[in-house]
């Protein structure tokens, strides 16, 4: 069933969605097939409009503004788009991916929860610490190895970070227990954690 829409282009509305989030413009179209409505709204002191596109469904409540427009100026209005800075949006998702490429190299594959932990502990306190298969290597003078304790260290080079890196994995593996000993277990020895 095609419904035309045309009669509410134009209308100043103020729309409320379901998580009470106040939206004010004029309804520049709407789109029976995805069942959503586009607003063209705008600030204060500038001459570009933004658009609004918000799933009907979404919508808690839709207040009309204001008269009713005289003529549809949407028909005869043509909106021309602005340039689009290219080189700014590969900037920005080269960005991205780099970020997201150095924060899988910070998560071990293959190791245990502990070891993991116990790599994020050092690494808040030396950046320049990252994974070599499933050893911990810092500063490339210090090496960890499973099972990540203090008699796990090894040393690459002579080096007087040992202490500071011995205090960081006692006071993981202290973090550890604590939270290994807050969790509740149940009668059938499943602990009562839910999700991840």
């Amino acid at each position: 069933m095609s419904i035309s829409l045309e009669h509410v282009i134009g209308f100043k509305v103020k729309v409320i969605n379901l998580l009470d989030v106040i939206t004010e413009g004029k309804i520049y179209s709407f789109n029976s097939v995805n069942n959503t409505i586009t607003l063209q709204t705008s600030r204060k002191n500038q001459s570009f409009y933004d658009f609004r596109i918000i799933k009907c469904s979404f919508i808690k409540s839709l207040q009309v503004i204001g008269d009713k427009p005289s003529t549809n100026s949407f028909k005869k209005q043509i909106i021309k788009p602005y340039m689009v800075n290219l080189d700014r949006i590969e900037t920005f998702l080269n960005q991205e991916i780099e970020r997201s490429n150095k924060n899988s190299l910070l998560k071990g594959k293959g190791v245990t929860p502990e070891g993991q932990t116990i790599f994020d502990m050092i690494y808040k306190t030396i950046p320049d610490t990252r994974w070599d298969d499933k050893d911990i290597v810092i500063l490339d003078d210090i090496k960890v190895v499973p099972p990540y304790k203090i008699d796990n260290i090894i040393t690459l080079h002579e080096t007087q970070s040992i202490n500071l890196i011995e205090k960081i994995i006692e006071r993981g593996w202290d973090n550890i227990k604590t939270s290994r000993d807050s969790t509740p277990i149940s009668k059938d020895g499943d602990t009562d954690r839910k999700g991840g």
